[in-house]
């Protein structure tokens, strides 16, 4: 793939249990080479899970037998093939061997191994090399850089951020010819929970057993191709022992690790843990919004316009920022529980159904209680298009100062998969507006008279 070394020799020398045994093995992982049986596709495993450092090295199943958990909380790890769309293989031929994942690293990149369990990673600005090969499951963001995802069988990883022109994955102990790529067809909602096959996802899975071993989210799977792709030779886990020799910093163990402006080397136990890029590994600029007709997902004629300043530190997330010159004031605002005959629904929907909707729903998780603005999950206004899951995430606090102006402030206790999604530029901000409050006989659009992108021009990883 442009922009990787692809290496077809490795020095060795300084990497600590280097056995001829592993580099016999080396030509079952090209992709140009026959792969031979399951008993030699079972040796590879070995040898590249032998090849590890100690202290990353996993369980390798004793047999082919396919029983691993078919479900993480709502997800289905396991797509048919019947029910996927433009479903296509590999050309193992063209897929680059991988010799040295460390010639793949960025100037300041990183090594994320979160092991099993249900974990979170969120890499660095650089380039990184990120294994989800634990036989758990992974949410990912991969920040920006050239990344590097390595795929072992079993494993699941969901990536909020896959750059299909810059990322690629490494087939680990995974015959290429046993890959397919497909795009979801699931017209499931839901926000962050929405389904792995979800319609807006694209797909790499184990056709095997039907292993979804990662769902791209809103990505499209015709964009992907062989360059995304590359096969794990024994050396490339090789390369990546003794990194203390140029600076890597390693932190092993259960729960939260926290990465450094520097190299790290974070190491997940056996639990569900979180691998952390740091509070100074990104910022945010000012999300800015204009209604009108570029407005997604309903184009409107107000004049109005919102800027939101945000803060993520410790977990949580700080916003604050005003709204002005809109039609009406934001919706529940004024403590209405109808909505105003003059106000204009733009996607068609009964005004009972969509009030009545929101009133069933007063407080979001953290027990904020029930407004007109809400944090959903979707990107729009980035290279990725646009996408919208009406999903509550949490409600913000609307304040109104006239008419037609006001500010918005939020303070949320983020779970770390909703960090890695705030960090992906997946989520926005959308606000409803109902009651004319200056007699002007614009009441506003309870659909939506105002979006607010937290997308990928409004976070950056440094």
């Amino acid at each position: 793939m442009e922009g990787f070394n692809q290496k077809t020799s490795l020095d060795v020398s300084n990497s600590v249990g280097a056995a001829d045994s592993l580099l016999s093995l080396n030509s079952s992982s090209s992709g140009s080479q026959s792969k031979g049986s399951s008993v030699q596709d079972a040796n590879l495993e070995n040898a590249l899970n032998q090849a590890l450092a100690p202290d990353e090295r996993q369980p390798v199943a004793a047999s082919d037998d396919h029983d691993h958990a078919p479900t993480v909380g709502p997800f289905v790890l396991h797509a048919d093939l019947n029910n996927v769309a433009d479903s296509r293989g590999l050309d193992a031929k063209q897929l680059f061997r991988e010799t040295s994942f460390r010639d793949d690293l960025g100037a300041k990149g990183d090594v994320l191994n979160p092991r099993g369990g249900n974990n979170t990673v969120i890499g660095s600005g650089d380039s990184d090399i990120i294994r989800g090969t634990g036989r758990g499951f992974n949410t990912i963001t991969t920040g920006t850089g050239k990344d590097t995802i390595i795929l072992g069988k079993e494993t699941t990883n969901r990536i909020f951020d896959f750059d299909t022109a810059n990322d690629r994955f490494a087939l680990s102990g995974i015959n290429a010819k046993n890959i397919v790529i497909a795009q979801g067809k699931n017209p499931g909602k839901g926000g962050l929970d929405q389904p792995l096959d979800s319609l807006n996802n694209a797909l790499v899975i184990d056709k095997r057993d039907g292993h979804i071993l990662a769902s791209l989210t809103f990505a499209k799977a015709a964009t992907l191709n062989e360059k995304n792709f590359v096969t794990v030779a024994p050396e490339a886990n090789l390369s990546l022992q003794n990194l203390k020799d140029i600076g890597f910093k390693t932190q092993q163990g259960d729960g939260k690790l926290t990465g450094t402006q520097g190299h790290d080397r974070l190491i997940g136990g056996a639990g569900d843990d979180f691998l952390y890029v740091g509070n100074d590994g990104f910022k945010t600029n000012t999300a800015k919004a204009a209604s009108g007709e570029n407005e997604f997902p309903f184009k409107n004629n107000s004049p109005g316009s919102t800027e939101l300043n945000t803060e993520l530190k410790d977990g949580v997330l700080r916003v604050n920022g005003s709204y002005k010159n809109f039609d009406a004031a934001p919706l529940f605002s004024q403590g209405e529980t109808v909505i105003d005959p003059k106000a204009t629904i733009l996607n068609g929907s009964d005004p009972v159904s969509l009030i009545n909707g929101f009133l069933k729903v007063p407080q979001d998780v953290e027990g904020n209680k029930l407004s007109g603005t809400h944090l959903h999950f979707s990107p729009s206004e980035d290279d990725r298009g646009n996408f919208a899951d009406a999903t509550v995430v949490r409600y913000f606090t609307n304040t109104p100062t006239d008419a037609k102006s006001g500010t918005i402030t939020g303070e949320f206790e983020l779970t770390p998969t909703e960090q890695a999604a705030f960090l992906a530029g997946n989520l926005y901000a959308n606000i409803h507006t109902n009651v004319d409050l200056d007699g002007d006989g614009k009441a506003g659009f309870p659909t939506g008279e105002n979006r607010i992108n937290f997308n990928k021009n409004v976070i950056q990883f440094v």
